[in-house]
């Protein structure tokens, strides 16, 4: 009982720590952009892709450990998604058409981030994250301020 008993429990508090560890990168890096939103986005994606990079493991559990594992690592996985989302949301203001964006735009966006660094770290690559960070910001961004203005902020950041 001893090993089987604990293995959700380690699971939990390593997601969660893993997951603290991002949260405390992306904030930081949004705290000290300067600018607007979009600069701030940008400084967090950057952020997340260069600590997936140093720190592949504990990248590994907030994507496909998390989703591998059950309902319990599902539910995770949603409050990491949820997360990102709710950090996205103030694009909506930027955009001259955010009425009109889609109510699961935020969550679409957060969830094709999560699964382009899965996938990358599924096939060992996550170096890769960090060179191509410029693509997923324009990615983000262009719902809400166009494909022009989106590609001009992730290639100045």
């Amino acid at each position: 009982m001893g090993d089987t008993a604990r293995q959700p429990d380690d699971f939990a508090f390593a997601f969660d720590s893993a997951f603290a560890a991002l949260q405390v990168r992306i904030e930081s890096a949004c705290a000290t952009a300067t600018g607007e939103w979009s600069e701030q986005v940008a400084a967090g994606i950057r952020a997340a892709f260069d600590w997936v990079a140093a720190e592949p493991a504990a990248a590994q559990l907030l994507t496909n450990d998390a989703l591998a594992g059950g309902s319990a690592g599902f539910e995770r996985y949603e409050r990491m998604i949820a997360y990102v989302a709710e950090l996205l949301e103030p694009g909506r203001a930027c955009a001259t058409h955010g009425e009109r964006l889609p109510v699961i735009t935020e969550r679409a966006m957060a969830s094709g981030v999560a699964m382009l660094v899965a996938q990358r770290l599924s096939l060992g690559k996550e170096a890769e994250l960090p060179g191509i960070a410029g693509e997923a910001i324009q990615f983000v961004l262009t719902p809400y301020l166009g494909g022009a203005e989106a590609r001009r902020v992730a290639a100045s950041s």
